[in-house]
């Protein structure tokens, strides 16, 4: 092991709700690991150090990964594509490796999520700054509610296998934004210490807009993931229905332009499924994935589109909402909830756009 992952502590367990983090130790747990990876891993990765994540009530290992050191050869390979990432910090980050998700596991989200922020604290307790990590999009987000961001393209494994690099960086702003579940586990750091890399990342933006994601917030209750919990938190039973009820499912091809530039801002909607890219002038300017919303600032101003819509992988998902989805609600507290659900969006767009203006 080399220097940052000597200081890893695995004596610290992450326990939340039914779920518990840990470093393996005992070689039961370790074989453990090892057996779902047999299971589930479509590739072999250096093993080097587990992290697991176990449900309390059954004793069962739900998911794994393992942590391994930053070398130079990780910001070039194809798979992993890290080669817009500032090398000359590669020492302060761990890559985490080979998610394993026990398929009879019924919801994964939070058990993925509560792995990827045990070892994002981990390392930052043990002196890093960073962690990386190479993305599916079936887990887009998940990664995103922890707080991780694209740091590299869409990658293309083979014909339905799709990556995304990220990086997971201890930005209190952009966390706050989206009420990541990190920020309880950061109580007592000196987040001022973070405060250059953080910056190298958002100069990394200005460079390269493709790299931008929409804003998200995300709902306390960990089980709740549904993509349309952004729009529609706080929203009755009967108003969540009656909404997605008038709303209009969109499968589109990779390429397929879902909103033209100049079209009428009639609609907004968010991704289900896949990845968009909003393109200006030829250029991409932001890259929303599953949960993000769209299509909301030309449709408050009742204006025309100022940007075109693509969907960006194959089988992508969105959905659509008219003006009759939000007049049919009866209930004058859920169109209200819905109005404060797009003005914290907005809030968070404005947020991020600030930060990119430095």
């Amino acid at each position: 092991m080399h220097r940052l992952l000597e200081h890893i502590s695995l004596q610290w367990d992450l326990w939340v709700g039914v779920h518990r983090a840990f470093f393996p130790t005992a070689e039961e747990d370790i074989v453990a690991c090892q057996e779902l990876k047999k299971k589930t891993a479509n590739a072999d990765y250096p093993e080097q150090l587990y992290v697991a994540c176990q449900d309390t009530r059954s004793g069962e290992l739900v998911a794994c990964l393992h942590l391994r050191e930053a070398a130079p050869a990780d910001f070039a390979i194809q798979q992993f594509d890290y080669t817009l990432f500032y090398s000359g910090q590669s020492d302060k980050m761990l890559i985490a490796d080979c998610l394993c998700v026990n398929p009879s596991y019924e919801k994964p989200a939070p058990a993925v999520s509560l792995l990827l922020a045990h070892c994002f604290v981990e390392i930052l307790k043990a002196g890093g700054h960073a962690m990386l990590m190479s993305c599916d999009l079936q887990r887009y987000a998940i990664f995103k509610r922890v707080g991780m961001r694209p740091i590299g393209g869409l990658k293309k494994l083979d014909e339905h296998t799709f990556h995304i690099p990220m990086i997971c960086l201890p930005d209190l702003d952009y966390l706050s934004a989206i009420h990541s579940p990190v920020l309880p586990l950061l109580r007592g750091v000196d987040l001022d210490r973070y405060q250059t890399v953080c910056q190298w990342y958002y100069d990394l933006l200005r460079d390269h807009s493709e790299l931008r994601t929409g804003a998200a917030f995300y709902s306390d209750e960990e089980s709740d993931f549904d993509g349309h919990h952004v729009l529609t938190e706080g929203l009755s039973e009967s108003g969540k229905e009656m909404m997605l009820k008038n709303a209009l499912i969109m499968n589109c091809r990779e390429g397929e332009v879902l909103i033209q530039e100049n079209s009428g801002g009639t609609a907004f909607g968010f991704v289900r499924k896949g990845l968009i890219n909003v393109v200006i002038g030829n250029k991409t300017v932001v890259m929303l994935g599953e949960g993000d919303i769209f299509g909301e600032i030309a449709y408050i101003l009742n204006s025309k589109r100022t940007a075109q819509v693509v969907a960006a992988s194959p089988d992508t998902e969105v959905v659509l909402f008219s003006e009759a989805a939000i007049t049919k609600l009866e209930k004058e507290a859920d169109r209200t909830a819905l109005w404060r659900n797009l003005a914290k969006v907005l809030a968070q767009r404005v947020m991020l756009t600030n930060k990119l203006l430095g």
